[in-house]
Formats: structure tokens, sequence, C-alpha cells
């Protein structure tokens, strides 16, 4: 569901429809009064509120309100914050078996998209990654007015991310037409509306879009199976511990730029969608534009770090099968996004 105020005006029908009792409200600690707001709003004291802290792993965050939920005998789960919020209440909503309602305030994903450890176990490039029905959210509450005052650090990073899922799944073999149709969709839509997010921070236009965008993104990645990118991500990423959101938007132009040379079609439809010539160049344009890192070393990665991942990727088999590349060519762009070396597109 999408619309202005629609977490105060669809919350509560919403809630009705699933024959909610008792709900608990998840939310990141920057979306307290919003949780609290959402508490009040539903009559009859059937709803209680639960932060989410991030000094918590997300093991002991689901142990804790799953524990919760049962005590309280809580029917519904609502979700509202990022990433980590929502993927915390879903695994929630899985272990406890509960319909679970989310209102994301980021531009990541999460409602749909797993982490990649939790995907770990699903590889098969023959059909879309499995995924339990039962940790889908029921509904999604896209307000755009719920993401006013992210600051344009996590703005950038996070709709990076979603237009990385959409060329992921441009750079897929295999991806289903409609798959196809949605992610170019949806990075025209980020490519569009990002950068307005930043240059107005209380529009209301530039965040439809760029939620728009980052639904239909989300939503094929989902049902897609994990793309030539993901794997090479996920390497670098155990080695030197970074999150994989941040090292996958700082690889992507590199990763395109090599993939390239294999599949220039990949990169005449990626271009296509961002509405440019070059989608290498196309993509770090946007990145500078929205603020996103585009070095590794701007995400803290230490030369000894560097080192490990370079290391991990030559002797991955992996990344080389999945993305067609010469190990030797991973090595050489991860070393390159360390520096934060140009690129360029064909």
């Amino acid at each position: 569901m999408f619309g202005l105020d629609a977490h105060r005006t669809s919350l509560l029908p919403e809630l009705e429809a699933l024959g909610a009792k008792t709900i608990l409200v998840l939310a990141s600690a920057s979306q307290k009064a919003v949780a609290d707001e959402l508490t009040a709003s539903v009559p009859g004291g059937r709803a209680q509120s639960w932060e989410f802290t991030r000094s918590r792993s997300v093991a002991e965050q689901v142990s804790r309100a799953h524990a919760h939920a049962v005590r309280e005998q809580i029917d519904c789960l609502v979700a509202v914050g990022s990433g980590a919020a929502i993927h915390t209440a879903r695994e929630t909503a899985l272990r406890g078996g509960l319909p679970l309602v989310a209102l994301p305030t980021s531009y990541a994903g999460a409602e749909f998209v797993s982490p990649p450890d939790a995907a770990a176990d699903h590889r098969e490039k023959t059909r879309p990654a499995k995924r339990s029905s039962a940790a889908d959210p029921r509904t999604v509450i896209y307000d755009p007015t719920l993401t006013v005052g992210l600051p344009d650090h996590v703005t950038g990073r996070s709709a990076l991310r979603a237009l990385a899922h959409g060329v992921d799944i441009l750079c897929t073999p295999g991806a289903s037409p409609v798959a196809v149709m949605m992610a170019e969709e949806g990075i025209h839509e980020l490519a569009d509306g990002a950068p307005d997010t930043i240059l107005h921070p209380y529009g209301m236009v530039g965040r439809s879009r760029t939620q728009y965008g980052s639904y239909l993104t989300a939503a094929a990645l989902a049902v897609t199976a994990p793309g030539p990118h993901r794997t090479l991500t996920e390497v670098v990423e155990q080695a030197c511990g970074l999150r994989h959101t941040d090292v996958h938007i700082v690889l992507l132009p590199y990763l395109l730029a090599e993939t390239g040379t294999k599949r220039p079609q990949d990169l005449a439809r990626v271009a296509a969608a961002l509405g440019c010539n070059d989608a290498v160049q196309g993509v770090i344009d946007l990145a500078r534009d929205i603020g996103a890192p585009q070095s590794l070393r701007d995400l803290g990665m230490t030369p000894a770090e560097l080192d490990a991942a370079i290391k991990a990727v030559r002797h991955a088999e992996t990344p080389a099968s999945d993305t067609q590349l010469d190990p030797e060519a991973l090595a050489a762009l991860v070393g390159d996004s360390y520096h934060g070396k140009g690129c360029t597109g064909l």
C-alpha cells in the first residue's frame, strides 16, 4: 500500500482484516515516537511496543521478541524501521507463526529481501531462491512521511542498495521477463527520485518515487535466483567484516565494468534503465549525487583487510564461476574499489 500518511490511515483497517486482537509494534529507537503513536491508536489498549536495539545480535533480538510475544499472547506483529528492525520482525514472525505488517523507513528492501546469511543455503541457480512465506509481511505500507529525517548518508546507501537489487536482476541470466520489467522501472524511479530526496529533505515527490522504485526492485529480486554479483560481495564481506550492503554498493560499478567484458548487453539494459549512455558512469554519478560511499577505504577497510579480501577472492571458485570472470580480474577490481580508482563502462 502506498500513500501519504498511510501509516495513520491504513494500519488499523489492515489489522482488522487480519483479525488481530493483541498487537506488538516492533520499532527501531529512531521510530519510537511513531511506534508510540501507532500503539496508542489501536483501541482497547490491545497494542504494545517493543524496541529493537542495535547493540544486540539479531538472534538474541528474535529470541527476546518471540519470548515476549508468547508471554503476552501476541497474535500480530507490526514492524516500523529500516533493514535490521524489519529483518528481526520477519524472523520473529516466522518463529511464532504470526502475521506481520511492515512499515519500512528506508529503501533497502528488507521487507522482501532476506539478508545474505539467511539466503546462503538457497543457491540453486536454476530457479528462484526459496523463501518461507511465513516470514513475508502480509501487508507492506509505504508512507514517504516515515522517511523524513532519515540521515542523508543512510538515504544514499539504502537507495543505491535498492538500485543494486535491480542491477543484479538485469545481470542474472534466466531472470523472468516480469522481474526484468520491474527492475528496469525500479532503477528508473530510483535514479530520478533518490537525488530529489537529498535536494528536498521535506519533499514527498522524490521520496515517493524512491519508495516505489525500492519496492519494485526488492519484490523482483525476491522471486529471482541470487545474481552473479552477490557471491563476490559475500566473499569480500566475510574476509573483512564489513556490512554486505555497503560492500555491494561500492563494488557495483566495478562489477558492472567487468561484467560488460563478457555480457555487454547487460550494461546496455542498465544504461537504458538509468537513462544514460554509460551504465558504469551513471552508477558512479548517482552514488556521488546521493552521497553513497565510493571506496572500500571510505567504509573503514584497512590495508590488511584488503589483502585478506583479495586473497579470498583469488581462492574462491564460486564468484569466478558465477560472474564468468577470471579470479585475477576480480581481485584487481577489489583493489581498485578500495582506492576508489575510476572504472569505465563499455
